[in-house]
C-alpha cells in the first residue's frame, strides 16, 4: 500500500472529524471514532496529530472566517466596502449551512471540554474579531467617528452576522439573510460618515 504523506493524512483526519461532530455530534468524536472514520490506526492519529487538542486546533482551523479580499472596489464609500464584505462572507461562509453548524456545534462542545477546552472556543471568536479588525485596517476605514473602540465594533460585526446565519440554519431564508446584512450595511456606513476621510 503507498504511503500517504502527513499532510494529506492530516487533511483527511480533519475531514473525518467533521464528519463524525455533524453526522453523530461532537460528543461521538473521540479520537477512536475519527480514526475509525478515516480508516486509519488510531496510532496513525496520534503520530499526526499528538493529541485531540491538536486535532481540533485544525477543525477549528479549517473553519476559520473568509479573507474578505474584495478586489477593486471604491474604497473611499463606506456603503459599497461594508456591503461587499458582507456578500463576500454570506458567498463564502455564511450561507454554508454544514460549516455554520458545525461552528455553533464546535463553541457549545468546546465550552463544556476540559480537554480540548474552552480556550478553543475563544480562539475560534479571536480570529473571526481579527478578520473583522484587518477588514478595517485593509481598508482604512474610519471608525474614529464611533464611540467605541476598534475591538468593539469587531464584536458587534461578528455577533450580527453569526445571528443572521444561526437564524438561517433554521428557517433556509437567503433572501432575508441578505436583506438584513444589507440594512445593518447601510446602518454601519451612515454612521461611519462620521469619520469618512475627505
Amino acid at each position: 500500500m503507498a504511503r500517504v504523506a502527513a499532510e494529506v493524512r492530516r487533511g483527511e483526519l480533519v475531514q473525518a472529524a467533521i464528519r463524525v461532530g455533524l453526522d453523530e455530534g461532537l460528543e461521538a468524536a473521540t479520537v477512536r471514532r475519527i480514526a475509525r472514520e478515516a480508516g486509519v490506526s488510531l496510532g496513525t492519529v496520534h503520530y499526526c496529530f499528538g493529541s485531540k487538542r491538536a486535532l481540533f486546533e485544525a477543525v477549528v482551523e479549517s473553519i476559520s472566517q473568509p479573507s474578505l479580499e474584495l478586489g477593486d472596489i471604491e474604497r473611499d464609500d463606506p456603503l459599497t466596502v461594508i456591503r461587499a464584505a458582507f456578500e463576500s462572507y454570506w458567498t463564502e461562509a455564511g450561507g454554508n449551512r454544514d460549516r455554520q453548524r458545525l461552528v455553533y456545534e464546535l463553541v457549545t462542545h468546546l465550552v463544556r471540554q476540559e480537554d480540548p477546552g474552552p480556550d478553543l472556543a475563544r480562539m475560534m471568536f479571536r480570529q473571526a474579531y481579527e478578520t473583522v479588525e484587518q477588514f478595517v485596517d485593509h481598508y482604512a476605514l474610519r471608525i474614529d467617528g464611533l464611540p467605541v473602540d476598534r475591538e468593539t465594533v469587531a464584536r458587534m460585526v461578528v455577533a450580527m452576522t453569526d445571528g443572521v446565519a444561526l437564524a438561517w440554519i433554521a428557517d433556509g431564508d437567503d433572501q432575508a439573510a441578505l436583506r438584513v446584512l444589507d440594512a445593518y450595511a447601510l446602518m454601519f456606513a451612515a454612521t461611519l460618515g462620521l469619520g469618512r476621510r475627505t
